[in-house]
């Protein structure tokens, strides 16, 4: 089976590379690929969308996880995974408290993507051991 996912991110290049583990990946099927959280709400009530990876802080002002308790209010059984860059523990502690599948740090990367998307979609609640520290 192919799960459908949904990639949200106000970076492209980001984007580009995440479109291509989900292309390469042979078990997950790109659905859409925007760069605002917005966006992601609207595709989440019209498509059936199987996972999103979600950014955070976007260009847009519409936060990452302000959408993602949204999607997970029209949506409850898609699965999210927070992405982030941005050292700030209060955003783990909020991806828990609205129910975020999973929360991986893009520069730190204890464990790839795709093993975090595999886990994820295993039914797995993914979160690192500890937040990057900031020098």
């Amino acid at each position: 089976m192919a799960w459908n996912v949904l990639i949200v991110d106000d970076q492209k290049l980001a984007r580009m590379l995440f479109e291509n583990i989900v292309n390469t990946s042979g078990r997950y099927v790109l659905a859409a690929s925007v760069p605002s959280a917005r966006q992601a709400v609207q595709i989440c009530m019209e498509q059936s969308i199987d996972l999103v990876l979600m950014d955070i802080v976007m260009g847009d002002g519409y936060h990452g996880l302000e959408a993602s308790e949204e999607i997970k209010r029209v949506s409850p059984r898609t699965r999210i995974i927070i992405m982030t860059s941005m050292p700030e523990s209060g955003y783990l502690k909020r991806a828990q408290e609205i129910g975020v599948e999973s929360f991986w740090y893009k520069e730190v990367q204890e464990q790839p993507l795709l093993e975090i998307m595999d886990r994820t979609m295993a039914g797995e609640h993914v979160y690192p051991s500890v937040s990057p520290r900031v020098a």
